[in-house]
């Protein structure tokens, strides 16, 4: 058995307990000195994180369509094509879903179009009326549709070995009148571009020599080679006209903008790959993920997106836990599609407008409207993006 006698402090003459021992006061000052500093923290680390709770989930989705047992073909700009039990469909952002109104193996974007392919023909579609299209072409065996990613010209390829992957390739251009505008003849195979200027510029590879990377400029009227630059190995990303006049190209690894006469301006090398890029009112943002593993990757994020200036200048960078994070942009405003969730930011500034969990997997946005994947169908999202001042 055990007492517990407490501690007794003995009075000095007077009747007052004794001062504390030398250092003890010193120590105290010093505790209280950090209370301040302690309160502050706590209570901006509580700001931040009722700032976080308030923005993160700022958003309330509203369904526009739902669509029983669709799968998604192909994005436009104005437009989502869908495939469901065997026929294909176009949706319109405002949730209206018209039929293609034929029989296409499978439908493609290219610039304001759609183009519908079978085996022999392409028809050139209008988003808007999927049913009626414009004409129909018939194609050569092995030719195909170059997409393009900005334009209205109207592109197909042929290989000129045989029908085999090697080069050299020939371009056939073909006027909204279905009439043939020009033949040409290129080194390497064309995988998509952009039309604008007077300019075609093509995003090239060069099979049959090791993979590389090209970007081709020709003259749209006439289809004659004007100059072509060697961007090296990778995988391509992206091609877009910044408002200088200049070509922004984007591979997997680096982003790079081409003068008119075929100089690299800048050249933008981030630290991880890039997986989608997108350009809007003089903005490039990239996707980039960065290779990081284990726990820490969790906190400090696993990608993020990069705002370039058309001078190559970072204006804002956005910190992303998503490993596969891709960007669409339209009217001044940045959405980021994440596996579970999306947030919207200023493409000016990186200020976050509005970010939401969603139920089901997004797939996809046009013009601010998120296509999701839920249950065996697909779901059209209106995330309640704000509007742009401009």
């Amino acid at each position: 058995m055990s007492l517990s006698v407490p501690t007794v402090r003995k009075t000095k003459g007077n009747g007052e307990l004794p001062g504390p021992k030398p250092g003890g006061l010193k120590n105290r000052r010093i505790s209280r000195k950090l209370l301040p500093l302690t309160v502050c923290a706590l209570v901006l680390g509580g700001a931040l994180y009722l700032t976080y709770i308030l923005t993160r989930d700022s958003a309330h989705p509203r369904v526009l369509a739902h669509i029983p047992g669709g799968e998604m073909v192909a994005v436009h700009s104005s437009a989502f094509v869908v495939t469901r039990q065997g026929s294909l469909e176009v949706v319109s952002p405002d949730g209206t879903v018209q039929g293609a109104g034929a029989s296409y193996e499978s439908i493609l974007p290219s610039g304001p179009w759609l183009i519908g392919l079978s085996s022999n023909s392409m028809s050139l579609i209008q988003p808007l009326r999927p049913s009626s299209p414009e004409f129909s072409l018939t194609l050569g065996h092995g030719e195909r549709p170059v997409p393009l990613l900005d334009g209205d010209m109207l592109i197909t390829c042929i290989p000129l070995q045989g029908l085999k992957f090697g080069e050299p390739w020939q371009l056939r251009a073909i006027s909204k009148e279905s009439k043939i505008m020009w033949h040409s003849q290129i080194p390497y195979a064309p995988l998509f571009g952009i039309s604008a200027g007077g300019r075609l510029i093509i995003a090239a590879v060069d099979i049959s020599g090791g993979g590389n990377l090209w970007m081709l400029c020709l003259s749209a009227d006439t289809g004659k080679l004007l100059w072509q630059e060697r961007l090296g190995q990778g995988a391509w990303r992206y091609l877009a006209l910044a408002s200088d006049g200049n070509i922004m190209a984007v591979l997997d690894s680096w982003a790079c903008s081409i003068t008119p006469q075929g100089q690299v301006a800048w050249a933008y090398r981030p630290a991880g790959t890039i997986l989608s890029a997108v350009s809007d009112s003089g903005v490039l943002a990239l996707s980039v993920s960065k290779a990081q593993d284990g726990a820490i990757s969790k906190l400090l994020g696993n990608a993020q997106v990069v705002a370039l200036s058309s001078g190559g200048d970072i204006l804002w960078e956005y910190k992303t836990t998503d490993e596969l994070p891709r960007v669409f942009a339209h009217d001044g405003r940045l959405v980021v599609l994440e596996s579970d969730r999306f947030a919207c930011l200023d493409l000016q500034t990186g200020g976050l407008l509005v970010s939401a969990k969603l139920d089901g997997y997004p797939i996809t946005c046009a013009k601010n409207v998120i296509l999701i994947y839920k249950d065996n169908g697909l779901l059209l999202i209106d995330p309640g993006i704000p509007k742009s001042a401009r």
